[in-house]
């Protein structure tokens, strides 16, 4: 005799129950950082409920459910050299435009371009070293 382990069919409401608590939590940090942008406290609690709704999208794991993802799933290594290497270029670069930032501050502030360089280096920024981190947790098999 083999036992197998069914999951309890309340085990899908609670997954999915999740999910459609962090649908709703994201709708209201999106509003209580659109309407609160006067209001220091609303715009907070609006940030806090959209990091409180990326959590419960996490612990819902309904992404993981997925049997497409699970048949054409490819186990890749980790981060490629090419990957690393922005990385790592990214760094003096964002040192540059805060540098740059400064010298401007320092003289007046009257130029806009670098508060724009350094916006968008850090924009880069978060975007390579966001797909580094996922990478090196072995996220990237997809």
């Amino acid at each position: 005799m083999t036992a197998t382990m069914t999951p309890s069919p309340h085990v899908g409401r609670k997954k999915y129950g999740l999910f459609v608590l962090a649908i709703i939590m994201i709708l209201l940090g999106v509003a209580g950082v659109y309407l609160g942008s006067n209001n220091y406290l609303i715009r907070v609690l609006g940030l806090v409920s959209l990091l409180v709704s990326v959590y419960l999208v996490r612990l819902s794991r309904v992404h993981h459910e997925s049997t497409l993802l699970k048949s054409n799933a490819v186990e890749y290594g980790g981060p490629s050299r090419s990957l690393w290497i922005v990385s790592l270029a990214l760094v003096p670069l964002l040192g540059a435009s805060a540098f740059l930032l400064h010298l401007d501050a320092v003289n007046g502030g009257h130029e806009e371009w670098p508060a724009y360089v350094l916006a968008g280096v850090a924009l880069a920024c978060a975007g390579v070293w966001g797909c580094l981190i996922v990478k090196l947790q072995g996220g990237g098999a997809r």
